[in-house]
């Protein structure tokens, strides 16, 4: 009897091909956050993306989602001549908050001390390039909401406590668009990083029903 003859070894990715889908992909996830795709139909293209053997065909499928996507461009980077280059916020037995539309700085420091510290940047005016967050908290919590443009790097440590990493950044950023690298440690506290839209509530949203609202919310605001 004949050996078997081993099975065709699968063609390699043509170059550029995977990390091509990889952004494909995450701008398919962006558009979903924002409403500009249904369940239906985002679930249709990530499942085409994944099929699509070439960068031209891969790229048809957000093809109508460039001039969206290029509105979001322009407000992540919406341009001040006077970007500050450092900035310390601190709690000590209290709580503070930084947000609204302000120049971001390209450092900002936080010290949450038995307190408590917010920082909303979906409307902050960001630097072209990378924002430093830098983050010490002693049984204090932190809490940083971004929109989801932004492309976002966390490395923290936390002792007897928690530190929630975020990655959502490409292995080789453009340097003209904006990044924000949070960095820090924590101990017996909290470091916590939510995505929400501009105007959306910041409650959390654990069960179906409150899915549902949330859902309905940014129908309602998409309509303004």
């Amino acid at each position: 009897m004949a050996p078997m003859a081993d099975p065709p070894r699968p063609a390699p990715s043509p170059p550029g091909l995977v990390a091509e889908r990889e952004k494909v992909v995450a701008r398919l996830s962006d558009a979903f956050a924002h409403d500009r795709l249904n369940i239906e139909e985002f679930e249709r293209r990530l499942t085409l993306a994944h099929g699509r053997d070439t960068v031209a065909s891969i790229n048809q499928l957000v093809d109508d989602l460039a001039e969206a996507d290029g509105e979001a461009r322009a407000q992540a980077l919406a341009h001040t001549s006077d970007f500050p280059e450092h900035y310390e916020i601190t709690a000590i037995f209290g709580g503070s908050q930084f947000s609204g539309p302000r120049p971001l700085p390209r450092r900002l420091k936080i010290r949450a001390i038995f307190g408590g510290v917010q920082v909303d940047l979906r409307d902050a005016l960001f630097p072209d390039g990378i924002v430093e967050i830098e983050i010490k908290a002693v049984f204090g919590g932190v809490q940083i909401i971004v929109p989801p443009t932004l492309a976002v790097e966390c490395h923290g440590v936390a002792i007897l406590g928690g530190f929630e990493n975020l990655h959502r950044a490409p292995a080789n950023p453009d340097p003209s668009a904006p990044l924000l690298r949070v960095r820090g440690r924590v101990v017996f506290g909290g470091v916590q990083i939510e995505t929400r839209l501009p105007g959306e509530d910041l409650r959390r949203h654990h069960h179906h029903h409150e899915r549902h609202a949330l859902r309905e919310e940014r129908r309602a605001l998409r309509k303004r």
